[in-house]
This record gives C-alpha cells, sequence and structure tokens, in this order.
C-alpha cells in the first residue's frame, strides 16, 4: 500500500468514526427537543459525554500507536500504514465545531426551560407556603377557640400545650398546666386506665376512644371523652376531650326518671319488675329463700282529691309514701307503680305467716291518722299477697296472682289483705269465661226482660213494674240476675245493654197502655257505667220519645253502690231528670251505712225497703225487727218518700205493712218476676177483683 492510499484509509476511518457520533448526537437531539421531560437535560448531556469520549479514545489510540512507531517503540512499518495525521486535522476541526453547535442549541433550548421551570417551582412554592400558614393559622383559632379540651403531651405524659378551653370545663389557665403530669388532673380511679390507652396508642393502635374523669379546681369532677391519637415523628400525644358532666347527668335524669316515682321518690313499677326477676332468678339458679310480693291499694283517695284538692291528696301520697318506707324490715323494699297502687317486695322466709304479719303491721300504719296541710285525714287500705315460685313462676304471673288477691280482699269489704291461693285464679278464668259469654249474648239478643207488679197496700191494685233482667242462655235456659248481673255491670256492654233495658221498658209500658190497660208505673234498674258514660239524661229521653211513654210513667232505680261510687257527680242529671217528671227510688235501701244521708241529698220520690228487713217481720209488733221496719216507714214519710217493701211473701208481713201504712208491695205473695205476656195476664185477671184478697201466683 503507498502513503496516499494509507493517508486516505487512515481519513476515511476517522471521518466514519465522526459521522457515526454526529448521527447518535443528532439522533438524541431530537428525542429530546420532542420530549424534553422524559427525556431530561442530565441525560442528553451524558450521552454527549460518552460519545465523545469514545471519539477521544479512538483518536488517542490512533496517536498512540502512530507515535509509537516514529519512536521505534512499535515497529516502523506501522507509520506506513496509518499514514499521515495531518489528514486527520479538518476532520477534527469539523468535529469540534459540530459538538459545541449542538452543545449550543442544548444550551438554548434548556435555558428557557429552566427559567419556567424555576418560575413554577416557585409558585408552587408560595403557594404551599400559603396553604400551610393558613391551615397553620386555623390550626390556632380552632386550637384556640375550641370548646372542647385540647391536650398535647410528650411521652412520659406532661402537658406540653393546652388549649384556652381548659378554663372554662376545668378552672385552670393553660399556663398553669403545661409542664405538669396529666396525673395530677386525673381522677385517681381513672388513672390506670388512661395510662393503658396512652400505651396502647404508642403500640401503634391508631386512634384511642375512652373516657376519663378530670379533677376540677372546685373540686368536683368532670367526665370527659377523649379521642387520643400519637404522633411517632413528634413524640406527642394528641387528645382531644368532650365534656360529656352535662350529658352525663341528664342521661342519669332519664334514667331516674325511667325507674322511680316522681312524685314520691319511690321505685316505680319497672325497678319493681327489674328486682322481682333478679330474686326470682336468684331464687331458680341457687334455691334461695321465696319471694313475696304485696300490692297495697289504698280506701278513700278519690273522696279526699275531690274534696280537698290534688295537691293535699298528692301530698298524702308521699306521707303514704314515708310511713310504709319507715315500716320496712330487712329486705323489704316500696315500690309505687303506674297505676299508682303500692308495693313491697320481701323474703317470705318459706312461711306464709311472716309475710302476713308484715303486711298486716303496714295496713295498720296506714289506717293510723295523717296530719296534711292543715286536714285530719284517715285512710284505710287493702293488699293482696303472692309468694314466688309458687303462686307464680315469673314476673307476670306474680304480680298477677297478688293483684287477684288484692281483688279478693276488697270484694271482703276491703282493709284488710288476702293471700293468694289457685281458686282466685279460677274465679278470675270463670268470670273472664263469663265476659266473653256476656259480649256474645249481647251481639245475639238473648237478654229478655221479665215484669215483677208492685201493688197498692191499701186496695191491691196494681200501679207498677220492675223490669228484670233475665238471660236466655242456649244451653243454660233462663238465667236469674244473681248468676251474671255483677259480671254484666263490669262488662264492656253493660252500657249499650243498659240502653235496651231503657228503650224495651219504655216501649213495654207505652204499648200497655196502647191495649187498654190501667196505668202502670215502670221501674228501672241503672247500671253504673250509665252514669259513667254522662249519656244517661239523653238516653232516657230518647227512649221516652222513640216509645211516646209519659215522663211519670218511668222510675230509674238507683243502688247504694252507684250513689257512693258517682257520689255529687250523679246529682246533677237526677235533678234534671227529677224536673222532667221522671221518677226516681232508691232501691235496696237500709243496707249500706250512707243510706240516711243519701236519702236528704238527691231528689228523691221513693224508697224500696230491702227484702232482708221485710223477712224479719215477727208476730209481734214490738220486736226489734218490727220496730226498725216501722221506724224506717215513718223517716220516709217525714221526708214526704212513699215506701215500697220487697219480698213480702207472707199475709203476715203484708198485713203489718198495710198497718204502717207503707204505700206499695212487691213479691212472691203476688207474683214472681213474669214474662212481658204472661205479665199482660196477670194485670187483665186482676181487673175485675179490686177488693183487699190477693192471691199468689205460681209461675
Amino acid at each position: 500500500m503507498n502513503l496516499t492510499a494509507a493517508n486516505l484509509t487512515a481519513a476515511l476511518i476517522y471521518w466514519v468514526i465522526v459521522c457515526l457520533w454526529i448521527a447518535v448526537l443528532t439522533t438524541v437531539c431530537v428525542a429530546f427537543f420532542r420530549n424534553p421531560r422524559t427525556f431530561g437535560t442530565a441525560r442528553l448531556l451524558l450521552s454527549v459525554v460518552i460519545i465523545d469520549t469514545a471519539r477521544n479514545v479512538i483518536e488517542n489510540v490512533y496517536f498512540g500507536l502512530y507515535f509509537g512507531g516514529q519512536y521505534g517503540i512499535f515497529p516502523a512499518s506501522i507509520v506506513g500504514v496509518l499514514g499521515n495525521p495531518e489528514y486527520l486535522i479538518i476532520p477534527k476541526i469539523l468535529n469540534v465545531i459540530a459538538g459545541s453547535v449542538v452543545l449550543s442549541l442544548l444550551v438554548l433550548r434548556w435555558l428557557p426551560k429552566a427559567q419556567r421551570e424555576r418560575i413554577k417551582i416557585e409558585e408552587e412554592i408560595r403557594e404551599k407556603s400559603k396553604i400551610l400558614k393558613l391551615e397553620s393559622e386555623e390550626r390556632r383559632r380552632l386550637f384556640e377557640t375550641s370548646l372542647d379540651l385540647i391536650l398535647i403531651t410528650d411521652r412520659k405524659g406532661i402537658f406540653t400545650r393546652v388549649s384556652p378551653s381548659s378554663l372554662g370545663i376545668l378552672g385552670y389557665e393553660p399556663e398553669g398546666m403545661i409542664g405538669h403530669s396529666g396525673a395530677e388532673f386525673i381522677y385517681p380511679a381513672d388513672l390506670d386506665a388512661t395510662r393503658a390507652e396512652m400505651r396502647a396508642a404508642r403500640r401503634g393502635q391508631l386512634t384511642r376512644n375512652f373516657e376519663t374523669r378530670y379533677i376540677h379546681k372546685n373540686g368536683r369532677l368532670v367526665s370527659l371523652a377523649w379521642s387520643g391519637i400519637w404522633s411517632e415523628p413528634e413524640q406527642r400525644h394528641f387528645f382531644f376531650g368532650r365534656d360529656m358532666t352535662e350529658r352525663n347527668a341528664n342521661e342519669e335524669k332519664l334514667r331516674h326518671l325511667a325507674h322511680f316515682d316522681q312524685l314520691t321518690g319511690l321505685p316505680n313499677g319497672v325497678s319493681l319488675r327489674d328486682d322481682l326477676k333478679a330474686r326470682i332468678d336468684l331464687g331458680t339458679n341457687y334455691g334461695t329463700q321465696e319471694t313475696a310480693l304485696a300490692i297495697f291499694d289504698l280506701d278513700g283517695l278519690k273522696d279526699i282529691n275531690d274534696t280537698l284538692g290534688r295537691l293535699t291528696g298528692d301530698q298524702l301520697l308521699c306521707e303514704v309514701a314515708s310511713r310504709l318506707s319507715a315500716g320496712i324490715d330487712g329486705d323489704m323494699q316500696i315500690y309505687r307503680t303506674e297505676s299508682g297502687d303500692f308495693a313491697a317486695t320481701f323474703s317470705s322466709y318459706d312461711e306464709p305467716l311472716v309475710v302476713a304479719v308484715t303486711v298486716d303491721k303496714a295496713l295498720k300504719r296506714l289506717e293510723e291518722r295523717f296530719e296534711v296541710n292543715g286536714h285530719t285525714l284517715f285512710l284505710g287500705a287493702s293488699a293482696g299477697i303472692a309468694i314466688a315460685p309458687r303462686d307464680g313462676q315469673d314476673i307476670e304471673e306474680l304480680i298477677s296472682s297478688a293483684d287477684l288477691a288484692l281483688k279478693d280482699a276488697k270484694r271482703a269489704s276491703g282493709r284488710t289483705f288476702k293471700l293468694y291461693h289457685s281458686g282466685l285464679r279460677a274465679d278470675a278464668q270463670a268470670r273472664r269465661a263469663l265476659d266473653t259469654e256476656l259480649r256474645r249474648a249481647s251481639a245475639e239478643n238473648e237478654f229478655e226482660l221479665y215484669f215483677q207488679p208492685q201493688l197498692r197496700c191499701s186496695d191491691g191494685t196494681i200501679v207498677g213494674a220492675e223490669a228484670l233482667l233475665r238471660w236466655r242462655h242456649p244451653t243454660k235456659g233462663i238465667l236469674n240476675p244473681g248468676a251474671f248481673i255483677d259480671a254484666l255491670a263490669a262488662s264492656p256492654v253493660a252500657h249499650e245493654t243498659g240502653r235496651w233495658i231503657l228503650d224495651e221498658a219504655c216501649r213495654t209500658a207505652a204499648s200497655w197502655r196502647a191495649a187498654g190497660l190501667p196505668p202502670i208505673r215502670m221501674g228501672v234498674n241503672l247500671f253504673p257505667c250509665q252514669f259513667s258514660h254522662g249519656t244517661l239524661l239523653d238516653d232516657v229521653e230518647a227512649a221516652l220519645l222513640k216509645s211516646g211513654l209519659p215522663p211519670e210513667a218511668l222510675e230509674l232505680e238507683i243502688t247504694e253502690n252507684i250513689a257512693l261510687s258517682h257520689d255529687d257527680s250523679m246529682l246533677q242529671p237526677l235533678q234534671e231528670l227529677r224536673a222532667k217528671g221522671i221518677g226516681l227510688s232508691f232501691d235496696d235501701f237500709g243496707t249500706g251505712f250512707a243510706s240516711l244521708s243519701f236519702l236528704t241529698r238527691y231528689p228523691l220520690t221513693r224508697i224500696k225497703i230491702d227484702r232482708s228487713f221485710v223477712s224479719k217481720i215477727s208476730e209481734s209488733p214490738t220486736s226489734e225487727d218490727s220496730a226498725l221496719l216501722r221506724s224506717i216507714i215513718v223517716m220516709a214519710h217525714n221526708l214526704h218518700l212513699e215506701v215500697v217493701a220487697e219480698g213480702v211473701e207472707t199475709t203476715m208481713q203484708a198485713n203489718f205493712l198495710q198497718k204502717e201504712k207503707c204505700e206499695e208491695v212487691q213479691g212472691y205473695l203476688y207474683a214472681r218476676p213474669l214474662p212481658v205476656q204472661d205479665f199482660e195476664n196477670y194485670v187483665l185477671s186482676n181487673l175485675p177483683d179490686l177488693s183487699p184478697r190477693v192471691r199468689q201466683i205460681a209461675v
């Protein structure tokens, strides 16, 4: 190879290297300009440096070999192969120029972008600083204005920062708490639990929610509901506490309202059931002594409320509660139930006699006089006793048994106590079954009216009839009132039945008059509920209007029980009825202690002497029974009242009553209660014979 060829070869090699370098560099530049964010200036410059370094390595190797041949380090023939290095000067210069241009372009490209990036970064820094400042201000304001208590402590529980709300919640200025341990302010009984919560937070158990009582500066306890977190970087506890004192107090007040009577302060029916359940469960699970329940009902409280006012009545109830509570023996507990009754629970000691003695003592304490608001008052009380488990396996059964015993005590004239026995529940079930039958009887029109004549003593003339209810039972036949009248009076169908009796009696009496029978006064017995409903006056007017019966032909009969139950509430309707001409008679006179006072208060026209007095009339006019009956007749006449004697069964009784100027009589001597047709026949059969002779009619 000659020199010229060698030189050309060397130049060609070098130019190839330069072209490759330029191609690679160009590719890198294009990629950078298309997407400078993903490529990056640093990466681009690194590529240029690497390529240029490779070029320099090749160039240095070339010159190393060339000068090595010149100075005999390598064989001299290498110089002939490599050629003359002067031919490399021009491409080297061009290479330097191209690199400079590329680098210049890169700098020009990067500087605006770098400026924009710098501006953007500065704006982001300013915005974040602004946000951080705002957040810091908000946190400061929240910290300073929060109604909740905010505490920051180190890991040992020393306060490093305290919100101003500490003054209102705990009575301490924040500065007075900072540097102190929380243990100085926490109620000692809650300290261990609080420390446990702090340890749990430091173990990474996120937010902790718990309640702790702090001691107020004035010594009272403050209940705080806490949310606490632990910051590991800051080595701080952050606590946010809400004052729950008022809420807890309100909850306690609600619990008290739910379990205590507001008037007397005694535990109420809810507490009674809870305590009974606990006692019964204890006895069932552990075989402990029996539990007794006594229910007390006060007699005479309604009259005191009506006459002296509710305020006096309430004060009296408080005195009753105090007197019962003062006599508590052993584990006895007094309650006042929702119905207004008082109750007591205590252990029976497996002996009902012990229970009976305890309850009897309580009743005697209640019979002692009360001094209330300047009034001397007297009460009576009745009580029913049931013992678990024999009288009731659960709460409701036990209460039901005690209530049945109480009703039994009240039926026995009250002011006494009764122990429950199984017969009471059987009786109650029978009454419930009877009530069901009475409802059905009313719906299916099974009731009928019978009529018993009332005769004038002087001549035997039939002047009146008493309408008496009968029940045509589908299986038992005709039932007299004694079998069902008390149950009917207490039944919901009593009011409708009483209205039907009025309508039917008035219609029947009017039909007799229309048929040509002599005028006969119709007597109708009233139910207590007819006064309670307040519709008696309207019901009577409607019955008279529908039948066309004159008011003077109707007489309403009132028993002493009705009078005592309603007292003054029945006075006005009776006065209005009497003003319309309707007669009013007092039935079963003499059987109760309130009869004499009743005669002077109400607008009566007649009294009916009870058969119990008539049956005791003896042959001797000086006997006590005869004298008593005589005095009753005289008293009635002095009050301008006529007299009807019931239950006349003998001629001797009839003669005595006629001699003592009793106006009217009725009884089996003359006739039993008769169906409407038989009564009509009886009246017709007595029309021709107006002599004093009477004849007995068997039905």
